[in-house]
């Protein structure tokens, strides 16, 4: 009996430290995953926003100059002002100057001038409510912002071209180390809670085993018998109450059993 009680309490322990275990897994996979996708998030975001304030200052510059009465084919400096402004931002690969027919005005890239914007591209600035419009599509992924006259009417856009897999390549080193870092926090956890469990458990066990030594030694006639003060542990104070109202049950059924048989009342 004593074997197979040992054999009942391994087993219960196996599973319980494979349920800690598996509790572990998915807590460290899910905070893993919730940081990727908010890192994620966040770099797309700041990526959006930086191209997005660079694209506003070449609107201001162009603004400024047709407040000047110039021509918007013929602003001389708004080249040199595009080109400094690649050369600052290492994301960016061309900027480019439109009309709202979708015909390249200006750009850094003569290559691509020549082959023209993509159809994607005016399809999103025309479908922009608030000026800023974002087109993913690998090599020609870019963000852009309306331009508008003293008279607030759309004249062009600008758009910053970007290679998306420049930006996976990023995320994809920091998801590497996300996943590091959650494999080391689900290791350490899963120690930790399998030895507090144990613990735990064996902490349990003794108490159960104390339990059942008093219950036993309640049955045995003569001999020494234990006293609930024995029970210890965690569980000890509680265990100890309920076996000393236990014990006074007992008493108080034994006297009236006593008085039945002499026919008290």
């Amino acid at each position: 009996m004593q074997i197979e009680a040992d054999q009942n309490n391994g087993r219960t322990r196996a599973q319980m430290i494979v349920v800690a275990v598996l509790v572990c897994l998915f807590a460290s996979g899910m905070a893993g995953l919730l940081n990727f996708f908010k890192y994620r998030s966040n770099v797309e975001r700041l990526i959006q926003e930086r191209l997005v304030v660079t694209g506003q200052g070449i609107e201001a510059s162009i603004r400024s100059s047709l407040a000047l009465g110039m021509q918007f084919s013929d602003l001389g400096t708004l080249q040199e002002k595009m080109e400094r402004e690649l050369r600052n931002d290492e994301l960016t690969r061309t900027i480019d100057v439109f009309d709202t027919e979708g015909h390249s005005l200006y750009s850094t890239d003569r290559l691509r001038a020549a082959r023209g914007i993509p159809e994607a591209w005016l399809r999103e600035a025309k479908n922009s409510d608030d000026g800023v419009w974002s087109v993913k599509d690998g090599h020609n992924s870019a963000v852009g912002v309306d331009i508008k006259n003293s008279f607030g009417l759309v004249i062009g856009y600008v758009a910053l071209r970007y290679i998306e897999a420049d930006v996976s390549k990023s995320v994809y080193v920091v998801a590497k180390q996300i996943a590091l870092s959650s494999l080391l926090t689900f290791i350490l956890t899963a120690i930790l809670s399998s030895l507090a469990l144990l613990g735990v458990m064996s902490r349990i066990s003794r108490d159960v085993s104390a339990v059942e030594k008093w219950l036993d030694a309640q049955q045995t006639e003569g001999g020494a018998r234990p006293t609930t003060a024995d029970i210890r542990g965690p569980f000890g104070t509680p265990l100890n109450r309920f076996l000393s109202t236990v014990r006074k049950a007992e008493a108080n059924i034994n006297l009236l059993r006593n008085q039945l048989a002499r026919g008290d009342r």
